[in-house]
């Protein structure tokens, strides 16, 4: 890291430096530590990415109870914290060219779950998160570790934006540090009581309308997108949505506020992991030049999952958080219409309550026709992209996804509403044409849109020659983060100049 007396690199207006930029990700989750969803796959794999181009990176995360359990971090650093009377327990890893740091605050990470149980949110996720980027940053200060760039994803980590701001006004030696922060789906901001504001360590004023306060609640997100150097978000078009009534969750004034500073960047997958050539979890393995491979996956997962193995119509497959926000009542509401055109339904996830009970309800109705498994299984979701024909992703909102950019990878042409980074990432064309389509988009969330879709995907099925050119087409694409995490380096390089406000 770079350390106190030392002058940052000139970086110009132009390309990427070819010096080493020192970048330090605070997160609250991490594959393979800690994963509850994409937010884990990016920053699982963009920070080995920017490793592999010589840059020097340390992820933050909180040391969970499970982390701990399941890796060996050995004795701990104790450190002080810089705004309070609080200190921490501080575990080092290394893990694929990346420092790990894991913050321990006394027992509020030591339990089960992240951020809730099945109770709900645990009531003291405002001190948990406020403490975990208070100790962030104070071990940062005793380490006497000043990287170029602190990369804050969601609200888990948007204080650490605002507490640097008032850390520097008496540090100079934060002041060359610059914050870049990434919204990662903006319905998600962390928003407390006011009385909780206490536990930010920020002076006063920072709970008005220029600073946390939202519409009297405390906001951490709020905090992250007024206060960092420069936002980024998850895809070209989400940066755009994120500034309407209609996908702004109430922040859309805040976000128009940092235009100028604001960047989608459509996020990667890391494609050793994602890989049927050399994919573990499934049966036989696959490619372009070997595609015989995804027929034998097709029948183990139908096989496994007490499908038909006759059925003449697409697999289509659903691997999802089961939540208002992926669309999956649209599904539920038109399952009779899906069976009449011929599809099969397999679906893996958990979530709420309805949405499983409708799956069930309409696996029992439909035996050998839909399966549903509700349960958050790895392996398994690797086999349904590996034997699905069809990626079904009706989402109401979608930031980036990652799930159609794993199906493309084994084949499965992903459906998608045409919103945020799935209309980014999965092209199809008016008339299907076979040079260029990666899959099947919807727009209106409606009945009537969705199943004319359907319609014609069961239409272009029957078509084996264009299916397959379709399928190559999605195979072929490369969404790998060695080709995404330059863009970060870019984005980095201007934070690390002067943003306009």
């Amino acid at each position: 890291m770079r350390r106190q007396g030392e002058e940052p690199i000139n970086l110009g207006t132009g390309g990427m430096t070819d010096k080493p930029i020192e970048i330090t990700m605070v997160a609250s989750e991490m594959f393979p530590f800690a994963k509850s969803g994409g937010l884990g796959d990016v920053v699982g794999a963009l920070p080995a990415a920017l490793a592999r181009m010589g840059h020097r990176v340390c992820v933050y995360l909180p040391a969970y109870r499970a982390v701990l359990n399941e890796h060996d971090p050995g004795s701990p650093a104790q450190v002080a914290d810089v705004f309070a009377e609080a200190r921490y327990q501080v575990f080092s890893l290394e893990h694929g060219g990346v420092s790990i740091r894991l913050v321990a605050a006394d027992d509020l990470f030591d339990r089960e779950g992240f951020y809730g149980d099945a109770r709900g949110a645990f009531p003291d996720n405002a001190e948990r998160f406020a403490r975990f980027a208070r100790g962030a940053l104070s071990h940062m200060e005793q380490e006497g570790a000043y990287p170029f760039i602190i990369h804050c994803h969601d609200w888990q980590s948007a204080l650490v934006p605002p507490l640097l701001k008032y850390r520097c006004a008496d540090d100079a030696k934060w002041r060359g540090v610059s914050t870049v922060f990434t919204v990662h789906n903006l319905a998600y901001q962390g928003r407390f009581h006011p009385d909780d504001f206490t536990h930010t360590r920020l002076p006063d004023e920072m709970m008005g309308v220029d600073g946390l306060e939202f519409y009297g609640d405390l906001n951490f997100m709020k905090g992250g997108i007024l206060f960092s150097d420069a936002v980024s978000t998850v895809s070209e078009r989400y940066a755009q949505e994120m500034q309407t009534e209609e996908q702004g969750e109430g922040l859309e004034g805040v976000v128009a506020l940092r235009s100028s500073s604001l960047f989608g960047i459509m996020n990667g997958i890391d494609d050793a992991v994602w890989n049927p050539e050399t994919d573990p979890h499934i049966p036989a393995p696959f490619s372009l030049a070997r595609p015989e491979g995804k027929a034998k996956c097709k029948s183990a997962l139908k096989a496994e999952l007490g499908l038909d193995s006759d059925a003449e119509g697409p697999l289509c497959v659903v691997v999802s958080r089961l939540a208002h926000q992926k669309g999956i009542d649209l599904i539920i509401d038109n399952m009779d219409e899906l069976m009449d055109l011929g599809v099969s339904l397999a679906v893996l996830g958990t979530g709420e309550e309805a949405l499983e009970e409708g799956l069930a309800e309409a696996a029992a109705a439909h035996p050998g026709r839909v399966a549903f498994v509700s349960a958050y299984d790895e392996a398994l979701s690797h086999r349904m992209y590996a034997g699905g024909d069809v990626l079904l992703m009706p989402s109401r909102y979608e930031p980036s996804g990652l799930n159609q950019l794993y199906a493309m990878r084994y084949g499965a042409l992903p459906y998608v509403r045409r919103v945020g980074g799935l209309a980014d990432s999965v092209f199809s064309s008016p008339a299907p044409d076979p040079n260029v389509d990666t899959g099947f988009h919807f727009d209106a969330f409606a009945p009537a849109d969705f199943l004319a879709g359907m319609e014609r995907i069961r239409r272009v099925f029957l078509d084996r020659g264009l299916w397959r050119m379709m399928m190559c087409n999605a195979m072929e694409k490369d969404s790998g983060w060695d080709g995404v995490a330059p863009r970060y380096v870019d984005l980095y390089e201007r934070a690390m100049r002067p943003q306009p406000r």
